[in-house]
């Protein structure tokens, strides 16, 4: 991907083409294309290094997201944590804060609150109704609560999904491959994990935090994707990106479906019993 002999990063001249680093700015060189030994690498060292710079990338992914993605994708990585890492980190931040200002409810109790209402107005229905709709509260508020304690898996779990879309509605780019895709998916969640961290403490006192935050995080998002790819209109970039999410939650509802259907049939043969 990289000219051993020139650094990408700062374009000093490396005398030595089997020096791993450049001597100015620590540049990897040759900087490497993200490819599938690649992200096993950086996975590897994302486990057990810490690189410098979280400040700094996090700066850049919420001012100048765009330009730290290609540069990133591009071979320009000096002084940036690695996304793998980069994610962890915030995913680990969203839960303690979720865990000391919403008592571990990160998801919001407003999810619930729909469901619990629907349960205790029971005027109108009879008692079998009565109970089956009690009973799907119940498998509700457990599996939010799942989610609340998985939230950082959960997110894992979502990238590959997530690049995919874009990687679909993306295709004319063809020179972004997918493990490139996971990398700028991953900047992405770490973004959400960051406004998470500021929006969660309001929805104690704000019933509409949750819906902000929802908003802000996707349109930041967007925001990114438009300029990850320089001389391309925008606005189409950013329509692409919107379909994209729109195909990662028509995936989340679906699999959140067959969920609650094969839970709903375990907990009917008696397989497994909620606590009441």
């Amino acid at each position: 991907m990289g000219d051993a002999s020139i650094c990408i990063n700062c374009g000093r001249a490396v005398a030595d083409p089997q020096q791993k680093f450049c001597p100015a700015c620590g540049q990897p060189t040759p900087a490497h294309r993200i490819d599938w030994h690649f992200l096993g690498h950086e996975l590897e060292h994302s486990v057990f290094h810490m690189d410098r710079g979280f400040l700094y990338t996090l700066k850049q992914l919420m001012l100048r997201p765009g330009r730290l993605i290609r540069n990133y994708i591009e071979g320009r990585r000096a002084g940036v944590v690695k996304p793998v890492l980069l994610i962890m980190m915030t995913g680990a931040a969203a839960t303690l804060m979720a865990h000391y200002a919403l008592d571990g409810d990160a998801l919001g109790a407003s999810l619930t609150a729909g469901m619990e209402a629907g349960a205790g107005h029971q005027g109108s229905l009879n008692a079998k109704q009565a109970e089956a709709m009690a009973q799907m509260a119940n498998v509700f508020g457990v599996v939010k609560d799942w989610m609340n304690r998985h939230l950082t898996l959960i997110t894992l779990l979502l990238l590959p999904v997530q690049a995919a879309a874009f990687k679909l509605t993306f295709r004319r780019f063809k020179q972004i491959n997918y493990p490139e895709w996971l990398v700028i998916t991953s900047f992405l969640m770490a973004q959400l994990f960051v406004v998470w961290v500021v929006f969660m403490p309001l929805q104690r006192w704000w019933s509409d935090a949750q819906v902000v935050m929802v908003l802000v995080a996707v349109l930041l998002n967007l925001f990114s994707l438009t300029q990850v790819f320089p001389g391309y209109s925008r606005w189409k970039a950013f329509l692409r990106g919107a379909a994209g999410w729109a195909i990662v939650q028509v995936v989340l509802m679906v699999a959140t479906l067959i969920g609650a259907m094969v839970l709903g049939v375990l907990v009917g043969s008696g397989r497994i019993h909620l606590p009441a």
